[in-house]
């Protein structure tokens, strides 16, 4: 079963969000973008998303976590995938710790994956939360049927 996501992308990098926005809807998608928090919650007022990527430093060090709790707060996207994504590790060559992993789940992301990370990859994770194939069939996972096998 193939059919069309509405993603929104939510990241200070421009070129980014215009390299998702051009994978992503190359493939039939609806992409949906923003460069700031503020951006990401007007954005919400007026559609619901099938799933969410957030990068987690944009205003301030914690953006990303900040907002994924604040989207979690709104009733109609709290079955919303949300995908935290940061460049930290490629940075410092240090993953999260513990305290981070309290407040990605303080925040209810369903993931998080560390940048750089390519559309294939992103594909991945959303046919994964999303329960399905995209548009052109499956990226790098096998589909699975409405009622969850593959």
């Amino acid at each position: 079963m193939s059919t069309a996501w509405t993603i929104l992308f939510v990241d200070d990098d421009r070129d980014f969000l215009q390299a998702q926005a051009a994978y992503f809807g190359s493939r039939g998608h609806e992409v949906l973008t923003a460069a700031s928090s503020s951006e990401a919650m007007e954005t919400l007022d007026v559609t619901t998303p099938d799933i969410i990527f957030l990068d987690l430093m944009m205003e301030r060090f914690d953006s990303g976590f900040r907002l994924g709790y604040e989207i979690r707060k709104r009733e109609r996207l709290t079955d919303t995938p949300i995908v935290m994504l940061s460049g930290v590790a490629a940075a410092t060559g240090e993953r999260f710790s513990d305290e981070a992993d309290g407040l990605r789940s303080w925040s209810r992301l369903d993931r998080f994956i560390d940048k750089p990370v390519t559309g294939k990859q992103l594909l991945s994770v959303a046919e994964e939360l999303l329960g399905g194939c995209d548009t052109q069939g499956c990226g790098l996972n096998q589909c699975r049927t409405p009622g969850g096998t593959a």
